[in-house]
This record gives C-alpha cells, structure tokens and sequence, in this order.
C-alpha cells in the first residue's frame, strides 16, 4: 500500500493534479526497449496504492498488476493494468478578488460584479469545482516481444478509459546491442488517440499524438556507465482543458471563444497543434569502497508553446546490510510559461488562444527526499518476492525559484510535504 500525505499552504493549489497525472498513467507511449532474453518462466506482480491530501480534498485509490509469459524460447507475452479512483475537488477558473461576488465557499463565486476595473497583479482566488468528483480509470497495456541474438523487438497496444476520456494507443520499440554487448540503441515510435467527451459539456472532441523516441546507452567501464535519449512529439487536435476556464475583462465577444457562464468568463482555448521535443542525459557510477552507486540525470524540455523546462535529478543508492537499501534523492525543475498563459487577462491577445491553467504557468521546484527498501525473496510456493518501501519527501514550488525572469504569483507557490509507503508482491 503507498500512502501520500499532501500539506499545503491554505489557498494554494493542489499539488495532487500534477502529481497523480504522472504516477498513475499507463506506462510512457514510448518507453525503453533493453535488448536482452526472454524470461524462463510466467511472472506476475501486484500493487495496490492510495494518495490522499493532507484534508482529504483529494483521494486516489490505484490497483496495478503485471503478468509476462514466455512463448518458446525467443518471444514473451505481457499484460500490464491498472485500476484507479479519484475523489475530490479541482480549481477551474482563477479571478480577482475585487470583481467576485457572493463567495460560496469551496465551490466559488455565484457570479462577477462587473462595475469594477481589473488591474495587473491584483489578489486572486481559485474558484473550485462546485461538488466533489468521483471518477474509475482502467486501462490496459497488451505487449509482445521477440529476442534474436543482440536484436530485441517490441510492440505494445494499450487502452485506457475513463467517464470522460477514452485512449487507444500502440508503440514499436528496436534495441540493438553490439560493441561486445558494451553500446546498446534504441529506437520507438508510438501513436495515441484520444477521445474527450467532457461530463459538464455537450461536446465531443478528439486528439492525436504521435511520438518518436532515440537511446543510446554505453557502458564505460565496469563503474560507470552513460545513457542519452531524445524525443519528439507532435500533436493535433483538441489540446484545450475542457473544465478550465479564464476570465477576460473585454466589453465585447472574444473571438472563438465559448462562454462559460459568467461575464468575461470563457472556456480554456488552446492552439490545436503542438510540437515538443526533449534531450536527456543520465550518469550512473559504481562507488566500490561504499558498495553503492550515484545516478546523475539532465533533461531539457521545449515546445511550440513556448514552454522550455529544465530538470536536475541526483540519487544516490546505498545498501546497510543484506537486503536493506538506503535512497536519498534531490531534485530541481524549472519551466517557463506558455505564450498564452495568465491567472487572468485584462486584454485580449492577437491571438484567440487563453489559458489560466497553472501547470502552464512558470515556476520551479526544488525537492529532496529519503527512501528505504528492503525485499525478501522465494517467501513462499505461491510468492517469489515482497518489497517494502517507505518514503519522505518535502518539496517547495515557487515562482521566483524559476531560472530567467518571471512575474511571482501566489497561484503556483506552496510547500508540501509528501510520505510514501509501499508494498509490492510479485508472484
């Protein structure tokens, strides 16, 4: 079971939005292929784990369980899925104190009082989806792999669906060892379409990504060895959050923009293609006298949206005894704004693209953490290994600690303090 206490400071937003996005999806749609052998026998393992904030605003329950199979002596079968609950409420719509009317407690505002004129930099509020959301996610990754001496080859077919969201994707993945086994490339490719039909909305709206995925590993010693990859991403479609809103102080019709159901306030609006592309770069480096190892890691992120983010990454794993691992852990990122992004708009753009959504919005975090592992292996007829984790973390968001220049904005700082407990079986 992993348990995650969130504290944050009051008014300030949900670190969970951002966190359990990228801890419960589905495997990356273009993830590592190794070349290697296939397994010599079925495995399987479960995991069950729960997230939940400090003031349970938000809780998220997560089922995950894996089976590959080996078929005859050079392919493997493998079935990865997932089963996910999320509860609790979510911020849609930032907006000055001066012009909110009627504050009805988490769910808001009932309505703006337009007599006031909106200024740059004033006090701003989150108004909050009116009741609590309750929603099931299953998905499921299908994946095949043939092994022919140093070439490995992959295909994976997954699905994910959920009340508002439907996904279908597939990916192809090569790795190729050769150097005596010292340089290892890879190289993916992978699609996914999406289908949004948002609960509070009556549209129906669709989205493609595709996604082609380089590495190359290189062992330089028996120590040390260095891995670089590339990415790139192009997407189409409807790229919008469909619950967020914006406020626009204008006294006529935005173009292109849907009304929300307030004055000035529209439905986030988004450019309907987008490019990203990234470089990363990791160091892993065997300390023999301590019996432990440093993993060092860079990746640089930059979009057609202007958004360029730069995250550092130090680990460092030390064993203490037999089956006992020790891991502390700080990391640093960093991201610009996109071109369309604000907490609120006092003018329209040029351009008919608006959005409030902090993960948008520049800031940096800076955070460190301490894990402790320990597993025991062929426990039983039925088990073959549990490992228990625990973990602390604390980590400070803020937009002053980004790198270049930015506006400070009480939306995106805050503090949270984050505990791990995990235990996962494997069959």
């Amino acid at each position: 079971m992993q348990v995650v206490v969130v504290a944050v400071v009051a008014e300030k937003n949900n670190i969970l939005a951002s966190l359990t996005a990228a801890a419960l999806a589905l495997p990356s749609m273009v993830s590592k292929v190794n070349a290697g052998t296939p397994i010599s026998q079925p495995t399987t393992n479960f995991q069950y784990s729960h997230y939940t904030e400090g003031d349970e605003r938000i809780n998220v329950d997560i089922y995950q369980g894996n089976v590959v199979v080996p078929i005859e002596q050079n392919a493997e079968f493998s079935l990865d899925w997932v089963v996910d609950t999320f509860s609790g409420a979510t911020p849609v719509l930032n907006l000055p104190v001066a012009i909110a009317s009627s504050t009805t407690g988490a769910s808001g505002i009932d309505t703006i009082d337009n007599s006031q004129i909106v200024l740059d930099n004033q006090e701003v509020i989150q108004v909050m989806t009116g009741a609590s959301t309750f929603e099931r996610r299953y998905g499921v990754d299908l994946g095949f792999s043939y092994f022919l001496d140093d070439l490995t080859l992959k295909f994976v077919t997954a699905y994910s669906k959920e009340p508002d969201y439907l996904s279908k994707a597939y990916k192809l993945g090569l790795a190729w060892d050769f150097n005596q086994k010292l340089t290892t490339l890879s190289l993916g490719f992978g699609q996914v379409f999406d289908q949004i039909r948002p609960s509070t909305r009556m549209i129906q709206e669709n989205k493609i990504s595709h996604q082609v995925k380089f590495g190359l590993s290189q062992i330089l010693s028996k120590q040390s060895l260095i891995n670089f990859s590339a990415d790139y991403m192009y997407d189409t479609g409807y790229l919008s959050n469909p619950y967020k809103k914006v406020f626009i102080q204008t006294a006529t019709p935005v173009q292109n923009l849907i009304n929300a159901g307030m004055p000035n306030v529209f439905y986030d609006q988004r450019p309907e293609v987008r490019h990203q592309g990234a470089i990363a770069i990791a160091y892993v480096h065997y300390i023999a006298p301590l019996d432990a190892a440093l993993h060092v890691d860079y990746r640089y992120f930059r979009d057609s949206w202007n958004i360029d983010s730069h995250t550092f990454e130090a680990v460092w794993h030390q064993p203490i005894s037999e089956n006992w691992m020790l891991i502390p852990r700080l990391r640093y990122y960093s991201q610009s704004s996109a071109q369309f992004y604000k907490t609120y708009f006092t003018q329209t753009r040029s351009e008919p693209y608006y959005s409030s959504d902090h993960r948008l919005s520049a800031f940096g975090v800076l955070s460190g953490g301490l894990k402790l592992t320990t597993e025991t292996t062929n426990v039983n007829a039925w088990t073959n290994k549990i490992k228990f984790e625990v973990g602390l973390e604390y980590a400070q968001q803020a937009s002053k600690l980004t790198l270049g220049k930015t506006s400070d904005s009480a939306i995106t700082d805050f503090n949270y303090l984050l505990i791990t407990t995990a235990i996962k079986i494997e069959f």
